[in-house]
């Protein structure tokens, strides 16, 4: 069953990045100047935000498997209002809902996959979901382009929409309820304040946060370098990938056993440290085959943090409150890529260094990690 529940999260993960390529020029279609089309790819991370808790206490309390469904039928419905969106407020109320539907299958779906792996195995199972995402990472953005360019943006959301169709039925079919009746009867007694207390938790939302900043810095400055160094807009996108590529080659190869043999808060003190000394590499690089060779570093920091704050929800949370644990843990997620962009521009505007920048700020993060975490014991539960 997990081998389909990675698949899942593929199909889960699909539609944000389906929509990378095509989100901006849509809305620019309707009539959008540029600032009109940044609220309406702003406004899909703010309400995924949202749906995170929500999908999150849901999963806790009905079950990860009825969650799966609920946010699976909503997402169908949704997507396929876009192809008769007439105009863009309209337009951005879809994008305020999808944002929250599709938040709302995050929590479930990472919960399904922590309660069914062994304790001690809980870091592989959560690199395995890293190369579920990665493998999105790289088919959404090329099947949005083609679809969108060689049909047209309707064609696109109706295939996705398709798409949506068939994870409901794989997830109808195909999975198991992992929570028990003891577990969602309970699940009222663990409160969001605990969880949001709870030290070894705040280590993996914090470094939620982290990432995601670094990322969101990431999606918003890199274009403008590869502009500074005079290459075409496609490096952008190939960039991107050696990242993506990095990272799941790390997941998915024998590699991932230090996941199981090396404590998840050195590996991600280590991975914010890589992803730093990427950010400060990428400010000074000239050429196109120093970019490439940053960008795969910054994979490398990515894929030593992704599993890691995952294991350490899927161990330090019991099952009755593991949804409500992951809500919290990705509405820092998403919080960090809205952070991460905007203080990106900011730094951009105000000095010209968003890269080194953003560097400071990931020293700061990890400084506040260290110190947060030399006062746990990470082996007690």
């Amino acid at each position: 069953m997990k081998g389909l529940i990675y698949f899942i999260i593929v199909i889960c993960f699909l539609d944000l990045f389906v929509q990378l390529p095509v989100v901006t020029p849509f809305a620019m279609s309707l009539g959008a100047d540029e600032f009109t089309a940044s609220i309406v790819v702003a406004t899909y991370s703010v309400t995924n935000l949202l749906g995170n808790i929500i999908g999150g206490y849901l999963s806790d309390k009905v079950g990860r498997k009825k969650t799966l469904l609920f946010g699976m039928f909503l997402q169908v419905i949704i997507i396929s209002i876009y192809v008769s969106t007439p105009s863009i407020p309209v337009l951005i109320g879809i994008r305020a809902i999808h944002g929250f539907t599709s938040g709302t299958l995050t929590p479930a779906a990472f919960s399904l996959v922590q309660d069914i792996s062994r304790r001690q195995a809980i870091g592989k199972s959560m690199a395995f979901t890293g190369v579920a995402i990665g493998t999105a990472a790289v088919v959404g953005p090329a099947m949005g382009g083609i679809i969108s360019s060689k049909a047209s943006y309707e064609t696109l959301y109706m295939v996705l929409a398709g798409i949506y169709v068939v994870g409901f039925l794989l997830t109808a079919y195909g999975t198991k309820e992992s929570s028990t009746v003891e577990s969602r009867k309970s699940s009222s007694e663990t409160s969001w304040i605990t969880l949001l207390k709870r030290r070894t938790l705040n280590v993996s939302y914090l470094s939620s946060l982290a990432l995601m900043t670094s990322m969101g810095a990431l999606s918003f400055a890199l274009p403008l370098k590869t502009i500074e160094l005079g290459l075409d807009d496609h490096v952008t996108g190939a960039l991107l990938s050696v990242f993506g590529i990095t990272a799941v080659i790390i997941f998915g190869t024998p590699l991932n056993r230090m996941y199981t043999d090396v404590s998840a808060l050195k590996l991600i003190e280590i991975g914010i440290l890589v992803i730093t000394i990427s950010m400060i590499c990428i400010h000074f690089a000239t050429s196109l085959s120093f970019m490439y060779l940053t960008l795969a570093l910054y994979g490398c920091g990515y894929a030593l943090v992704f599993p890691s704050m995952n294991k350490i929800i899927g161990q330090f949370a019991n099952m009755s409150e593991r949804g409500k644990a992951n809500g919290i843990f990705y509405s820092y997620f998403s919080l960090g890529s809205v952070v991460g962009s905007t203080l990106a521009g900011y730094f951009t505007t105000l000095f010209g260094l968003p890269f080194l920048s953003m560097a400071i700020v990931m020293i700061v993060l990890f400084l506040i990690l260290f110190i947060l975490g030399r006062n746990i014991n990470f082996k007690e539960v």
